[in-house]
C-alpha cells in the first residue's frame, strides 16, 4: 500500500516497526514549520527501521522502507534549502529548544492543565519533545550512518 495524500506514512508502519510511528508522527507535525527537521526525523526513522529489521523479513517491512526511502529522496533538496542553521545538528537543536521552551518549560513554571483536552495536548507535547531529543542525539552523534540510496535489502 503506497502512501497517498490521504494516507500518511505512520499509518502504514508494519507492526514489527511500530516504534517508528511516534517519530513519523512528529515528522508530519513539524513539516509545515520546519521541513528539514521533518526530513531528519524521517531519516532517523528509516535508519532505525534498518537497524530493527536489516534484512526486511518482517511482513510489509521491505515495502515500508522502500516508500520511506522514496519520500526521503523526494524531500531531500527542498529540506536542505529550507534549513535555517548551518548544520543539521544545529537545526534540530534550535527546533528542539524552541519546542521545549514553548510547550514544556512554560508548564513547569506553573501552568497546569485543567481540562481533558489540555492534558491530552500536554502529553502530545511531551511525546514530541522526547522524539525531537532522540533525533537530536542521533544527529549530534552522527549515528545516521546509512545514507538514503543504499540498498534496503
Amino acid at each position: 500500500m503506497a502512501p497517498s495524500s490521504s494516507v500518511r506514512i505512520e499509518e502504514v508502519v508494519p507492526w514489527t516497526l511500530v516504534e517508528l510511528a511516534p517519530i513519523l508522527r512528529v515528522s508530519n507535525e513539524v513539516e509545515a514549520t520546519n521541513p528539514r527537521v521533518a526530513y531528519l526525523c524521517r531519516h532517523y526513522a528509516w535508519e532505525k527501521a534498518h537497524r530493527l529489521d536489516p534484512t526486511s523479513r518482517g511482513r510489509g517491512v521491505r515495502q515500508f522502507k522502500k516508500e520511506l526511502l522514496q519520500r526521503l529522496e523526494r524531500d531531500k533538496d527542498l529540506s536542505i534549502k529550507s534549513r535555517v542553521k548551518q548544520s543539521d545538528a544545529r537545526e534540530v537543536q534550535f527546533f528542539y529548544r524552541n519546542h521545549y521552551r514553548k510547550y514544556i518549560y512554560s508548564l513547569q513554571k506553573g501552568a497546569s492543565a485543567t481540562t481533558k483536552a489540555e492534558k491530552v495536548q500536554i502529553t502530545k507535547d511531551y511525546k514530541t519533545a522526547v522524539v525531537l531529543y532522540e533525533v537530536l542525539k542521533a544527529v549530534n552523534n552522527v549515528s545516521l550512518q546509512l545514507e538514503p540510496g543504499q540498498p534496503v535489502n
